[in-house]
Parts: C-alpha cells; sequence; structure tokens
C-alpha cells in the first residue's frame, strides 16, 4: 500500500487468524507496565517504544517518518468506512502531535488519543461485566466476541472471567467468516455472541448459520443497537432518563450512536490480508501502537475492578449521564467539543432488505428476557 505521503509499507509476517489470540495476549503479557516506572512519562515513553519495536520487527525494516505514519492512519480510518471523512480529519486535527521525532509523535499521539477515550473504558467495562453476569446468570457456558469492534470487551472479560469459555471469531461486514472456528463454536449448546452493535446484520448470519445445527439461537449481547429488535447495553442505560425525565434527553439518539461510533473508531492492532482472509498483519504503526495500549489499559482496569463490590461496578449510568450531559453541552461550547473523538455520530445507511429476516424479537435473549415475548 502506498500512502499519500509516498510511504510503501512493505509486506509483514502473517499470522493465522486463529493465532491472534495468542498473539495478543503475548503482546499484552509483555507490555511494560506502569509500576516499572515512577513516572508517567516515562511509562507513555516505554509503551510506545516497545510498540515501535514489535511493529518494524514484524512489519517493516525501516520506521516511517512522521508524516508517513500519520498518512498511513488516516489511510486506515477511511477505508475502514466506520466513519465520514470529515470525522476522521477530527479525530487527526485532535490527537496528532506537532514532534518531528518519531518516537515522541508515536507517545504524545497516543497520550492525547487514550486520553479521549479514556471516560469511557468504565462504560465499556461495565458492558463486559454485565455480560459475564447476565451469562452465568442464564447458564450459557460460551461467549464468542466478534473481532474487531469487541476486542475490548474480549480483553476485558479475559481479566476478569474464570468459569466460562471465551472466544474470539473473525466476523465482520466485510470478512468473510472463518468457517472452521466459527461453525465449531456454533455447535456449542449455549452461547452468547458479543458484539459492538449497530444493525446487527453480522448476527444475523451467525444465527443462520447456527440454524443448521438444530441448536437454540445464541444470546445476542450488542453495545449499542440501531435495530429495535436487538438489545442494545448503552440504549439500555439511557433509557432509564429517557423514560424518567424526556425533556431533558435532546439528542439522546445521536448520542447513542456517538457510542458506538467511538468504540468502532477505536484503532485495531491488525488488519485482514486483502486476498487471504485467513491470515492478518498487524496494522499501521499508530493504530497498532494505540490499540495496544488502550487494550492494556482495558486489561489493566479490569483487573483492579476485581478488588471491587458489584453495586460500584453495576453503576454505568452515572458515567453514562456526565458523558452524556458534556455532550449536549458540546453543541454551544466549542471548549467542550475538542474533549471529543469527533463532533456527531456518522449517518449509517440502512442493510440491505432481508438481511435481517432471522432476528425474530420473539426468540432473542436478553431481548426477549428483559421485555417479554407476548405480542401485542
Amino acid at each position: 500500500m502506498t500512502t499519500s505521503a509516498g510511504f510503501r509499507a512493505p509486506a509483514s509476517l502473517g499470522i493465522p487468524v486463529d493465532g491472534v489470540q495468542q498473539w495478543l495476549a503475548t503482546l499484552l503479557r509483555d507490555l511494560p507496565k506502569p509500576a516499572e516506572y515512577q513516572m508517567t512519562a516515562d511509562y507513555s515513553r516505554a509503551v510506545a517504544d516497545y510498540c515501535l519495536e514489535k511493529w518494524l520487527a514484524a512489519s517493516s525494516p525501516a520506521p516511517p517518518s512522521v508524516e508517513e505514519a500519520g498518512a498511513e492512519f488516516r489511510t486506515a480510518l477511511v477505508a475502514a468506512n466506520d466513519l465520514s471523512e470529515h470525522q476522521v480529519e477530527q479525530i487527526c486535527d485532535r490527537t496528532f502531535g506537532l514532534e518531528r521525532e518519531l518516537s515522541a509523535w508515536l507517545r504524545g499521539t497516543t497520550e492525547r488519543f487514550l486520553g479521549l477515550v479514556k471516560p469511557w473504558t468504565p462504560v465499556w467495562l461495565g458492558f463486559t461485566s454485565w455480560a459475564l453476569r447476565w451469562c452465568r446468570q442464564n447458564s450459557i457456558e460460551t461467549l464468542v466476541f466478534l473481532a474487531r469492534d469487541a476486542l475490548p470487551f474480549y480483553v476485558a472479560a479475559t481479566s476478569l472471567e474464570q468459569g466460562l469459555h471465551l472466544h474470539l471469531a473473525h466476523v465482520s461486514r466485510a470478512t468473510r467468516p472463518d468457517a472452521p472456528t466459527v461453525d465449531l463454536l456454533l455447535r456449542r449448546p449455549s452461547l452468547a455472541l458479543v458484539d459492538s452493535g449497530c444493525y446487527g446484520t453480522c448476527i444475523s448470519d451467525l444465527r443462520q448459520r447456527r440454524g443448521a445445527t438444530d441448536q437454540e439461537g445464541p444470546a445476542t449481547l450488542l453495545y449499542y443497537s440501531r435495530n429495535p429488535q436487538l438489545f442494545g447495553y448503552i440504549n439500555h442505560v439511557m433509557s432509564r432518563d429517557m423514560l424518567s425525565s424526556p425533556e431533558t434527553m435532546d439528542r439522546a439518539a445521536d448520542f447513542t450512536i456517538y457510542a458506538g461510533d467511538l468504540l468502532e473508531a477505536l484503532p485495531k492492532p491488525y488488519r485482514y490480508r486483502a486476498h487471504d482472509r485467513s491470515m492478518v498483519e498487524p496494522a499501521d504503526l499508530l493504530s497498532f501502537t494505540i490499540s495496544i495500549a488502550a487494550l492494556a489499559e482495558m486489561s489493566s482496569l479490569a483487573k483492579a475492578s476485581t478488588f471491587l463490590d458489584v453495586e460500584r461496578m453495576n453503576d454505568i449510568h452515572e458515567q453514562v449521564r456526565l458523558l452524556f450531559r458534556i455532550y449536549q453541552l458540546s453543541r454551544h461550547r466549542s471548549e467542550l467539543r475538542s474533549g471529543f473523538l469527533f463532533d456527531e455520530p456518522t449517518p449509517k445507511s440502512l442493510p440491505e432488505p432481508g438481511a435481517l429476516a432471522d432476528l425474530d424479537y420473539l426468540d432473542i435473549a436478553p431481548q426477549s428476557h428483559v421485555f417479554g415475548t407476548a405480542a401485542g
């Protein structure tokens, strides 16, 4: 691939999709730990240098320039097609540093990016914790997290869970399922699918594949939803205020979509090979660095949360309410807008007719568990 800056990314070492879990686990295990450094700046520098070293070993014999690294990152965000080009430019404007030396720019840009998403990490952890508890309460033994958007949930779950079977499945709008792995998981008798959300087209495809196994339909646990047939965690958290104080909930729908966009905009540590979807390779340098740093924070936060009582872990409503109020005010206060990665949610195009034909609200948990299955 050649960027607008002229940097040609060389061929990377390939990683089979069924090896991604171990690859990520090793990267996060060997990452420098905060306790090893007295100063936060020293720790941030160590993380950036570690990611640069690992990326160079897997992707390139020589580092890119700052301009080339920035251009590769921008190109990757546009190619993902989750955000508008205007949103991509806002992300770059609000996170890119002015440093000319690569290591310093990488560290500074990563710090700024993480600073803008950090208020959301307790919400991501809250969703993960709730999903694990819900599955235990409903005797569901296997959770399948859909890569790549559900990576933060998967990493948090592996730091929290003892007892459930946790798996990563490579399924997305642009990626055909890793059939051997996915079909094996879909044969499990009690199953929950975990994803970022939106309309649920990926979930629909997996439910159809599971239908051929004569198993009961899997539970569908989405972080947010634009499909009234599917449960969304953020939608459910927001519903308390939407029902009790509708007059104060201007822009609530936009905020829910923004929450999903923000998660999907989180850079990913790897990308699929264009002509061989059974293999992945490290993403561009900045995406790789931000992603590994963000996933490490999720893992650290999840491990620390095991010392908190369940009631404190459950109280995500106040954090979401605070973020929503700031989002409301940001329309009128430019200094508040700079605290978000981008200003507005992305308009989504509706899925093709028939893409959701397999989704029936009467038999999808937790939708049916929360709202019942009686018609009318």
